[in-house]
């Protein structure tokens, strides 16, 4: 029988920390954060565990002071990814960032951010942490399914710090210049030349990323064996390839004649739209896009040929009997001169799945609700959090396959079981508790007569055996993570 605790234990990589008890201690706080119920910080992972009647300082040093890298737990979840689909596809990557809200004015790399959830007509900020997040889409059914993000990467990119009223010229300037150098279009370069040196080098690598990626910074330093596709603005100004006229008189030409935006494109009715078919809200879709290529963008990324993509509305109704409705059309670029075009597309549409992560990480899995003070557990302690989010939807992958089946809890009676494909997290967690409970009971359940001689002991001051201890704390364990503890 398929375990999903067996599964999460061997893509868990204690290797990454550098002694065998940092990773026994980092392995109790993540099942602590997994099975424990309420807010997902430190303490509550040692109390889920009950644990917090021993010396609980070493555990909060497994953050502050404990020297591994996040960067290694995510191995495992990247060298599994790169092992599903064929070796000569495409390895897609989806990149996008996210923000955490904070409420200590004194975490450190923390500042003012626009809030997401704000009107479109009123602007709030909140105050909060920035993280950049690369998430491998992968498609374990195919393309008749639904691709699943998986968080490989989960790097904090914090803006640069303004200076005061009473900064000097030297500290503007420096604050000026990294404006420039480090801003988020620029962390993200970077993380992706980071990725890139990780994947081996025979995979071509296939970055789709939002408009904040769609800029100079992103698209004029891609290494070798990477590819864009991103979404852009409709009002950018193209230009085709120069013309090779002989003879040579005077400097070269590096830009040809101005050519239509992206929105003069859609509405060109003498380029016809072509027709593809994509994968999306679990179904096939038909959708309409044209294109013209190679084009150059002077601003973006200077003479580096690019395609344009211009897809037309998708139709929807909101109910039966309803209107029909459309939603805002999309225009891509990308750097891919030679692939198919619907295959770019369908990496644009399947996308949108890291804007599920971030919601089920946030709301589900609790991640930035541990407020932490220490510089290194403040950017840690979210990213050890998302891990354990990827390692869970990799294990439930691996011990019963991408759809929900009925080794999975029961649906409420009001949900449409056909409707329901692959198992959400929720549906992995409550797995995992009750795999949890299971195990602690069965080490609990001794003879009789050998329990009665294992806890006979006791001391004059009432504390009991250490057999004793151990049946305690996991019936305790087991309490904790029930839904009646």
């Amino acid at each position: 029988m398929n375990s999903l605790t067996a599964a999460f234990n061997s893509f868990f990589a204690g290797r990454a920390f550098p002694q065998e008890r940092t990773a026994k201690r980092a392995w109790w706080l993540a099942i602590g954060m997994i099975a424990g119920w309420g807010k997902k910080t430190v303490g509550g992972a040692i109390r889920a565990c009950c644990q917090h009647f021993e010396d609980w300082s070493a555990k909060y040093r497994v953050f502050s002071r404990s020297p591994w890298e996040p960067r290694d737990l995510f191995q495992p979840a990247l060298d599994y990814c790169l092992g599903i689909g064929p070796k000569d596809a495409f390895f897609t990557i989806a990149l996008d960032d996210t923000g955490l809200k904070k409420t200590g004015k004194h975490i450190p790399k923390t500042g003012y951010q626009r809030d997401p959830m704000s009107p479109p007509f009123h602007l709030n900020l909140r105050w909060g942490q920035r993280y950049i997040q690369a998430s491998a889409l992968i498609r374990p059914e195919g393309l008749y399914g639904p691709a699943r993000a998986v968080p490989i990467r989960f790097e904090p990119a914090p803006p640069p710090k303004k200076p005061g009223k009473k900064a000097t010229p030297e500290e503007i300037e420096a604050c000026r210049l990294a404006s420039k150098t480090e801003n988020l279009s620029c962390q993200g370069a970077r993380l992706i030349k980071e990725i890139r040196d990780t994947v081996p080098a025979n995979r071509t690598v296939l970055f789709a990323m939002d408009g904040s990626y769609c800029n100079g910074n992103v698209l004029k330093h891609l290494p070798a064996g990477v590819k864009a596709i991103a979404r852009t603005r409709k009002d950018i100004r193209l230009s085709a390839l120069p013309e090779e006229a002989l003879p040579h008189v005077g400097r070269k030409r590096l830009y040809g004649e101005d050519l239509p935006t992206p929105e003069e494109l859609r509405q060109d009715g003498k380029i016809p739209w072509r027709a593809a078919e994509v994968y999306g809200a679990g179904k096939i879709h038909g959708v309409k896009y044209k294109f013209i290529g190679p084009v150059l963008w002077r601003k973006g990324a200077g003479t580096r040929p690019l395609r344009l993509i211009a897809v037309a509305p998708l139709s929807y109704r909101k109910s039966k009997n309803s209107k029909l409705c459309y939603r805002d059309p999309a225009y891509l670029l990308t750097t891919d001169l030679e692939s198919p075009l619907p295959v770019l597309i369908q990496a644009s549409f399947d996308r949108w799945e890291i804007e599920v992560n971030h919601r089920e990480e946030k709301d589900l899995m609790g991640v930035g609700q541990a407020q932490v003070r220490s510089g290194k557990s403040a950017e840690r302690v979210p990213q050890f959090m998302v891990c354990l989010y990827s390692l869970l939807l990799l294990a439930s992958l691996k011990a019963f396959g991408p759809k929900r089946t009925a080794d999975y809890p029961a649906l409420p009676k009001w949900r449409k079981a056909e409707s329901i494909r692959r198992p959400s997290i929720s549906d992995i967690v409550a797995l995992f508790r009750q795999e949890m409970i299971v195990s602690a009971m069965k080490d609990i359940s001794i003879g009789r007569k050998s329990r009665r001689q294992k806890l006979v002991g006791r001391t004059k001051k009432g504390r009991g055996t250490t057999a004793e201890k151990l049946v305690a704390k996991q019936l305790l364990a087991a309490i904790c993570a029930s839904p009646y503890g």
